[in-house]
């Protein structure tokens, strides 16, 4: 419910926040929001990882502790940050981008206290009022930005709806929770929690760097336009595949119980990429398939580049999506080094098409990079099947394969989009596919009703 309802409201107000201010000025907020998530996202540590996971309930103290991290690694990235705006801007050949920076660095220091608040709801098991607290921060994310953008002021618009967006989360975590930081200073629980955080996080900081390719190689040789035909390309294909990232928060847990059976981790990985397939392969191809009508009727006719860009993209949340459990499954058995060997491989094979490709083709190198990183994922296949042997992608393949033709006709033209729907609906000439997605509808509408 909390992602539908979110979906719901980012669709409206992202629709008409990028209508309104148009590329350029959006590209120059989606450069901006890039640095500061990947930045964020670094400065976490994984401390929100070392309270949860923990077996027994963390001291009050580790709360504490955990809080005056965090506000040190933040305070050190938002001055960074301001200090080093006119650098960044003039690296990307947007000077209007170190305004932008200089408000959006304290966009930082919100998000990354906000850790402690919402792990202690996590910890309570109430996660109606994280979920609540999440859809009210998004909402007045959209109050502001919205009316904003009709007043004129461009890519401020969602700057101001960023920040009243973390003010919301922070405000209202720490109120749910009852938490009341203080300040608290112990080598001993410091070197624990960067340790645990380290071993965890190294892997996690090294994906992340993808948030930087479209900011800091597409924003300086393809311009602003260019970022936020990306930046919505990505929006869009996020909330499509959904799905992707609801399994990946359950399927820690789940393979947990599987324990080291590795004949059980391999059915249920298996099961699990048709899974993807299916719920993310048909969804994205779907869209792409119909982008060349729905863009521009959604967003204007001047975001219609887009189209261009997101078969790519869409290829790109799909491949990852069928391999997202090969990562869960060696976290699970704390191989993390492995996991982050193949995020190196990812990044250098993707940031590396992206320098090659972009100044000579334009905002589609960035799709074509995309491709170029697919490579990578042979890297994953063998540190998993190293470890629990290899699952079977047969199966996976079938909707794999249609949703992949799918994609690739979606560009092509209208006779090829009639073509693309016959393709991406050939599995259910299989009985066995038609059997699977009614085992699939089942369950889910029996957990609905129970």
């Amino acid at each position: 419910m909390r992602q539908a309802i979110g979906i719901v409201i980012t669709v409206v107000g992202v629709l008409l926040v990028t209508r309104i201010i148009g590329p350029s000025q959006y590209g120059l907020f989606a450069a901006g929001a890039g640095i500061v998530t990947f930045l964020y996202m670094f400065g976490n540590w994984g401390l929100d990882v070392y309270l949860l996971r923990k077996t027994e309930d963390p001291e009050e103290i580790e709360f504490h502790q955990a809080f005056t991290l965090l506000l040190v690694f933040a305070a050190a990235l938002c001055i960074s940050v301001i200090a080093l705006r006119h650098i960044i801007a003039g690296f990307l050949k947007m000077p209007e981008e170190s305004s932008l920076l200089l408000v959006m660095a304290f966009g930082i220091p919100m998000n990354l206290l906000t850790v402690p608040a919402v792990v202690k709801l996590d910890r309570e098991l109430n996660f109606k009022q994280v979920a609540i607290n999440e859809l009210a921060s998004q909402a007045g994310y959209y109050l502001v930005a919205v009316p904003l953008a009709f007043q004129g002021v461009g890519a401020w618009a969602p700057v101001a709806g960023f920040l009243t967006q973390q003010t919301g989360l922070l405000t209202l975590s720490y109120w749910t929770a009852r938490f009341r930081p203080s300040l608290h200073w112990e080598p001993r629980l410091i070197k624990e929690m960067l340790g645990y955080g380290f071993s965890y996080s190294s892997s996690i900081w090294v994906w992340q760097m993808r948030n930087l390719v479209n900011p800091l190689i597409v924003g300086r040789f393809a311009g602003a336009a260019a970022v936020g035909y990306i930046a919505v390309g990505v929006r869009i294909a996020a909330m499509i595949s959904f799905a992707k990232s609801a399994t990946w928060r359950l399927a820690m847990p789940a393979f947990a119980r599987l324990g080291g059976d590795a004949a059980r981790l391999r059915n249920a990985i298996t099961e699990g990429m048709r899974f993807q397939a299916v719920a993310v392969g048909f969804p994205l191809a779907t869209f792409a398939l119909l982008a060349p009508f729905l863009i521009p009727l959604g967003f204007g006719a001047h975001w219609s580049p887009v189209v261009k860009v997101f078969p790519f993209i869409a290829l790109s949340y799909l491949s990852n999506a069928m391999f997202n459990l090969h990562s869960s499954v060696l976290y699970m058995l704390q191989k993390n080094w492995k996991v982050t060997w193949f995020h190196v491989v990812h990044i250098l094979l993707f940031a590396g098409g992206a320098v090659l490709l972009v100044p000579r083709m334009g905002f589609v190198g960035y799709g074509w990079a995309e491709v170029a990183a697919l490579l990578s994922y042979p890297v994953i296949h063998l540190f998993l099947a190293r470890t629990v042997g290899r699952p079977s992608y047969r199966a996976p393949a079938i909707w794999y394969a249609a949703s992949v033709f799918a994609l690739a006709l979606g560009s092509v033209g209208i006779p090829a989009l009639y073509l693309g729907f016959v393709i991406l609906c050939a599995p259910l000439s299989f009985r066995k596919e038609r059997s699977t997605l009614v085992g699939y509808a089942q369950v889910l509408l029996s957990r609905v009703s129970a």
